[in-house]
């Protein structure tokens, strides 16, 4: 769990409201522990902002504090990450004034900027298939286990924390459907196919090998303990490595290949964002600019012929 940073950096009274704050995300809103410290790092950078301005009470701060601190991010920082702290600190602004240390919403004054999205990076099927064969060579516990993962997480679009927090009872291998719990503790049901299901069955008749092992999840370590997934991306950097795929492949990846694959076999945008589990359809869409763009390039080399 996330804390503000050393009190001597941000002034107490600053300090201990961020901290009332953080304890309201995780007690009354219960916020992820991930979006609790993004959001503690983001609102302690504007703290630090305030206190080298001489503000030691956030019902000291004024509009210009607010257009000040937004034109130093600009300078400093990437639309994106300036749009994540903009959220965070209007989520706070919010908070305030529930609670009297504002008499208005300050951020009524800031404007969102323009974010633009990046277009994802997809491995193609070809690729992938030689990802997962270098992870079936040999049926040692690691290669079974990591068959298994990547087979589930390419077939059903998982993230890396979601397919290594799944537990035994997330799983119905007989009807192929998997219980997801996502951003925001949000729960979606995503089917699997037969390769993930035989991979799968196959981990699951080795896995009771781990005696010792008391852990929930459905994927574990050799010594019976949650895989990490740091450790999942280590083993997919190998192997793609072992694959000859000389690009950086990152755990993502396998996630966007997913909807790219779909969405070019003629999928459903819709059914696309639910088994993604996005809240909004314009993230979703980025993905149709990917398919746009190979439909314009086979036209193109059609043309030259």
């Amino acid at each position: 769990m996330s804390e503000p940073k050393e009190k001597s950096e941000v002034n107490q009274k600053l300090f201990d409201t961020i901290a009332d704050f953080k304890y309201y995300l995780e007690l009354e809103l219960c916020r992820s522990k991930n979006t609790s410290s993004s959001y503690i790092s983001d609102l302690t950078l504007f703290a630090e902002f305030l206190s080298r301005r001489g503000i030691s009470d956030f019902a000291g701060v004024s509009d210009d504090d607010l257009v000040a601190w937004l034109g130093e991010l600009s300078r400093k920082t990437k639309a994106s990450s300036q749009a994540r702290r903009l959220s965070a600190l209007k989520s706070f602004a919010f908070w305030l004034v529930d609670n009297g240390v504002w008499k208005k919403n300050l951020c009524d004054i800031l404007a969102r900027p323009k974010v633009r999205r990046e277009v994802p990076r997809v491995l193609e099927a070809g690729q992938i298939d030689a990802i997962i064969e270098k992870a079936s060579e040999d049926v040692k516990f690691e290669r079974v286990r990591d068959k298994a993962m990547l087979e589930l997480m390419y077939g059903s679009g998982l993230r890396v924390s979601e397919l290594c927090g799944l537990q035994f009872a997330d799983i119905d291998l007989e009807n192929a459907i998997l219980r997801v719990r996502g951003k925001g503790e949000k729960t979606r049901l995503v089917p699997f196919g037969k390769l993930a299901a035989s991979a799968i069955d196959a981990w699951l008749r080795i896995r009771p090998e781990i005696k010792k092992s008391t852990a929930s999840e459905l994927f574990i370590t050799k010594r019976g303990r949650k895989l990490s997934r740091k450790t999942f991306w280590y083993n997919l950097k190998k192997y793609a490595a072992l694959a000859g795929i000389a690009c950086n492949v990152k755990p993502h990846m396998l996630r966007h290949s997913f909807a790219t694959h779909l969405l070019r076999d003629g999928a459903n945008l819709m059914s696309i964002r639910e088994m993604l589990g996005h809240s909004d359809l314009s993230t979703t869409q980025i993905y149709t600019q990917l398919v746009s763009d190979d439909i314009i390039s086979e036209y193109s080399k059609a043309q030259k012929r």
